[in-house]
Formats: structure tokens, sequence, C-alpha cells
């Protein structure tokens, strides 16, 4: 838990509101409107019993950086009439689909730390990691960039920061996986790479003020619950 010293939440949510809207698979959001209360506790992941992974990248250079991320996650295939595919033994068939997310992060301020929630009940999301392939030759970021695409910025390959395997126990829904930028001088970009993880598990159930996730996750299901006739 942290303590926080912004009161934003309303505009938080309308930050979620507005991308989600946007047709993405993911949710991305500024940590400075994380959740809220002045002086209050607020969750730094989504919690046991959420329905998100959530992605920080942090940047610690003295350049912009953006980061590659990317999830994978298992899909059930369904025919033309949109009914789930069934193999010989009785179980869904399945087939994996990568998502890649950009993240633009500036150097000072708080455009230096960026996220984005994966949700992970529809269809659970098993690789976390960097690059579009999740491959070590991937580049994992791009150094000194001015937009989208890495457009005049170093690549830095993700090398050894292999991507965090669900079957391996590396993660779970409702944890945060963090990827940090920092100086490194002899490598690519000047920029070394690291992740970290702050499990869900961990986390407490209540909070003494408003819960983002949570609220979040109420908000989508009001949502769906308008939509049905």
């Amino acid at each position: 838990m942290r303590k926080s010293m912004l009161a934003s939440l309303g505009v938080f949510a309308a930050v979620l509101a507005a991308v989600h809207g946007c047709g993405l698979g993911a949710t991305i959001f500024n940590a400075a409107f994380l959740n809220p209360l002045f002086g209050g506790q607020f969750p730094l992941t989504p919690g046991p019993n959420a329905d998100f992974v959530l992605v920080r990248c942090l940047n610690e250079t003295a350049q912009n950086v953006e980061f590659v991320v990317t999830i994978e996650r298992d899909l059930i295939v369904r025919d033309a009439d949109g009914n789930p595919q069934i193999d010989d033994q009785g179980n869904f068939v399945t087939e994996s689909k990568r998502e890649t997310v950009r993240l633009i992060t500036f150097p000072n301020g708080n455009a230096s730390d960026l996220g984005v929630l994966f949700d992970c009940e529809t269809s659970p999301v098993t690789f976390v990691g960097l690059g579009e392939n999740l491959l070590p030759t991937d580049n994992a970021v791009f150094v000194g960039g001015e937009g989208p695409g890495g457009a005049a910025g170093v690549g830095v390959k993700a090398g050894s920061l292999n991507p965090l395997s669900l079957f391996d126990g590396n993660f779970n829904c409702g944890d945060t996986v963090l990827f940090q930028a920092f100086i490194q001088a002899g490598v690519a970009g000047n920029t070394g790479l690291k992740s970290f993880l702050l499990p869900g598990s961990e986390q407490p159930s209540q909070f003494a003020g408003p819960n983002t996730f949570a609220n979040y996750q109420a908000f989508l299901e009001s949502q769906v619950r308008e939509e049905e006739p």
C-alpha cells in the first residue's frame, strides 16, 4: 500500500472510460490517477479477487522511453455461428493470441510511470513481457524517440529479460508486473531493463479509501448489464 496526496478519482474514472471505449483490449492510464484519497491508502495491485493484470512501465532514465508491452492469452476457437469448438476429448479448442500496447514515457514527473490494465476473466493472460514477439531478439523498448513507433529512437533488445509465464507461476491474475528502464552505461541506448512482481495475493481486501480496480470492475459490469436486452 502507498500513501496518496492526490484527490483525482473522478479524473481517473473518466480516463478509464474514455480509453476503454476506444476498442482496445486493455486500459491505459497514468499512475498519477491511481486511486485517490487525500492521506488515504490505495492498492498497488488489482488484488486477489480481481479480473485484471496490471503492467506498469517505469522510466528512470534521462530520455524518452517507449515500452513495447506484449501479452499472450488463450482464446476459445469459435465457429461461424460463434459456438465454441470442442475436440474429441470434450475440451474446448483454444488458440494463443498476442496483444501489444506501446507506452511512451518521459524522464520526469508523472509521465515517467504509465500502466496498462489487461482483462484476465474472459480469457487468461498466459505470458507478459516486452517486445512484439516476446523473443530475446525483439526490441523491448525504444530510447530517445519522439513519438509512436520509436521514431529516431534506439532499440534496446529484450535479451535476458524473459517474459513472465502463468504456467511457471511467475504471475497470476490480480498481480502487478513492473518493467523498469534505468541508466546503464556501455549498452544500447545506455539503458538497462529489469522486471518486478507485486503479488495481488498479498494485498489487503479493504482500504481506507476507494479501491480503483474494484470500482472499475463494477463500472464494466454495470455497462454489460445496461447492454443486455
